[in-house]
């Protein structure tokens, strides 16, 4: 979930110094991570209701035939809002039995979005916290759940403070999240938001030694939807791409705004391991105290990074999912 970045510029790497790590081919060694029977357990952990890249991410997930959709978790700011929006989202779509449990509050900041569901009471949001959801559900089902993380990283760093074993439990975490080099928006690294909005938690998540997988930004800023796909998923007029379509109408600021899909593409990841990069290196990776995240080859934990999105195979894939 991207909303605002800080544009902190910082000396430039060269693109080719990508070449001195670590490189995965992008479909060989990512193989173990599918499952070849059954479906991908995930758990959805997310800052939606700002940036509409949240929302978006939800209905390809649920849409999904290859997930079993554990849970959503609300992260970041006046969550109790933001899981409103969940539970309509769920609701609409049939998925009412699917839980949302609700993060620790960090502001009261509003969003226009959270205006599509402020009245909306059908279900409800479990009672026990995001952090104790997360524990209690990796513990049911040991080595098999992915956490899907696209929004600051409270809960899983609180579920790390819950639960020390976190590491051992999960299958992968991925995140939509950093910035190692470059970007659209920017020749230097920046210090990424989902990052800097929750610092401290960001630092443990990273330093955990968690089996982490990132889509950064210099990765996901490539990928806008352009006004035919937009037009594709509108004219489906399901429950869920109608629902898409309102909450997009309510975050565009103007006619001209147009979606970068930062989460869907973690997303597709978390689904498809690989399959939409055309390099993934394994870094050994810090997050520093101004919120960059830079690679650290004495102190930093490996972390396997998305680089160069093949945007069309996954813009059809994942548009292929909203309108089926």
């Amino acid at each position: 979930m991207i909303k605002k970045s800080l544009l902190i510029l910082i000396f430039v790497l060269p693109f080719g110094f990508l070449s001195a790590q670590t490189e995965l081919n992008s479909s060989a060694p990512l193989k173990a991570d599918l499952i070849s029977n059954g479906k991908i357990k995930i758990i959805l952990d997310t800052d939606i209701g700002d940036d509409i890249d949240d929302a978006w991410a939800l209905g390809f997930v649920l849409q999904s035939e290859r997930v079993e959709l554990l849970g959503v978790t609300i992260a970041h700011g006046n969550t109790s809002a933001r899981a409103k929006i969940a539970c309509k989202m769920l609701y609409k779509t049939g998925n009412k039995h699917i839980p949302v449990a609700v993060g620790r509050k960090t502001s009261d900041k509003f969003s226009y979005q959270f205006s599509w569901a402020e009245d909306f009471d059908k279900i409800n949001p479990v009672k026990e916290s995001a952090a104790d959801f997360i524990v209690k559900t990796v513990k049911k089902y040991p080595g098999e759940v992915v956490l899907l993380a696209v929004g600051p990283l409270e809960n899983i760093a609180d579920a790390l403070r819950k639960e020390a074993n976190l590491k051992n439990l999960v299958k992968r975490v991925v995140l939509m999240s950093g910035n190692i080099y470059s970007s659209v928006w920017s020749p230097a690294p920046i210090a990424e938001w989902n990052v800097v909005q929750s610092l401290e938690d960001a630092q443990l998540v990273y330093a955990a030694g968690l089996p982490l997988t990132i889509v950064p930004l210099d990765a996901t800023t490539y990928i806008t939807l352009s006004d035919k796909e937009r037009d594709r998923v509108r004219k489906r007029k399901s429950s869920l791409t109608q629902s898409l379509e309102c909450l997009y109408r309510l975050w565009a600021q103007s006619p001209q705004s147009r979606m970068t899909l930062h989460d869907q593409l973690a997303a597709a990841e978390a689904v498809e391991p690989g399959k939409f990069f055309h390099s993934i290196k394994t870094l050994k990776l810090i997050v520093d105290n101004k919120g960059f995240t830079k690679i650290d080859n004495k102190r930093g934990k490996d972390v396997k990074v998305c680089f160069q999105p093949e945007r069309n195979k996954f813009m059809n894939f994942y548009i292929d999912n909203l309108v089926k």
